[in-house]
């Protein structure tokens, strides 16, 4: 019975000591499930929501890096059209009949540059590597933590529908900045003896109405660039207060009640003394059971 009685207050000290690590590691650590065996299916629930958190600050973070290649590419394009509107206000000039043809060759000469310094820009202007005004494919940013999660920011030039980007100087297909004009901005030549930018010798007709399709396709560019933008930052403000949510659910689930916790090692710590009491008595006991028998 003696043994039975040990067994049981070593079993029970055992028990009690097991929960008052959990409730230290658990007011330590502030959370609850520090250890999967404490709450084996709030643990995998925490886990889920762990990776839902994880991705979608990544995703904001990727709304973010969008957000800053937009505005680089608003600020190019910015820059084209001012070019554009230079290069118009120059043909204007040179349309006047009491210009030289020397006068002319130095508007042509101003006006070549622009086209180059428009070119130069189309070529150059990039956001850690991506062609933004000249995209050979759609530009996507990954805007949640799901597969499929994905939003087009910039749009490669779409031929047939006239939509997307396309700063090429030398082309008039759809989605270019000389789509709907007669000629190609390269070939713009105000009729004095020196030649376009890309080396036409022959006035240009129709100058003025050409220009001004391509500074209203560089506007519908930008408009593009701007809807893309407030989509991004909607779907930030969208993200975030999903995280939020998440992250609340995450608390819920796994942070400590440190009142409980804190009652419980309580408790836990006040049983153990006990235990430990009674364990000492037990050893009296068996000590004093000896005694009867001293020359056992």
């Amino acid at each position: 019975m003696l043994n039975v009685d040990a067994s049981f207050l070593v079993s029970a000290m055992s028990a009690t000591n097991v929960s008052m690590i959990r409730d230290m590691q658990n007011i330590a650590s502030g959370n609850r499930l520090s250890r999967a065996g404490n709450d084996a299916a709030a643990s995998a629930i925490y886990e889920g929501l762990t990776s839902q958190n994880k991705g979608t600050s990544q995703a904001l973070a990727n709304i973010g890096d969008g957000l800053s290649m937009l505005d680089t590419a608003d600020a190019a394009l910015g820059v084209v059209q001012e070019d554009l509107q230079r290069v118009r206000e120059l043909t204007v000039q040179a349309e006047n009949g009491t210009l030289s043809d020397t006068e002319r060759d130095a508007i042509q000469q101003e006006i070549n540059a622009r086209v180059e310094n428009i070119n130069n820009i189309a070529g150059q202007s990039s956001f850690n590597g991506v062609d933004l005004l000249q995209p050979a494919n759609d530009i996507t940013i990954q805007s949640g933590a799901e597969d499929g999660a994905t939003t087009t920011v910039i749009e490669a030039a779409d031929v047939a529908n006239n939509t997307g980007i396309n700063i090429d100087v030398d082309v008039t297909t759809g989605g270019s900045l000389g789509a709907g004009s007669t000629f190609a901005l390269s070939d713009l030549n105000v009729g004095g003896t020196m030649a376009s930018a890309n080396g036409n010798t022959v006035k240009t007709a129709d100058a003025l109405s050409g220009l001004d399709q391509m500074i209203d396709n560089v506007s519908r560019m930008r408009s593009e660039v701007g809807a893309s933008a407030n989509s991004l930052e909607g779907l930030a403000d969208y993200n975030d207060s999903y995280n939020t949510s998440i992250q609340a659910s995450m608390s819920q689930i796994g942070d400590t009640d440190m009142a409980s916790a804190a009652t419980s090692l309580a408790q836990n710590s006040l049983a153990f003394q006990a235990q430990v009491r009674a364990f000492g008595l037990y050893n009296q006991s068996q000590q004093s059971v000896l005694n009867l028998f001293p020359g056992g």
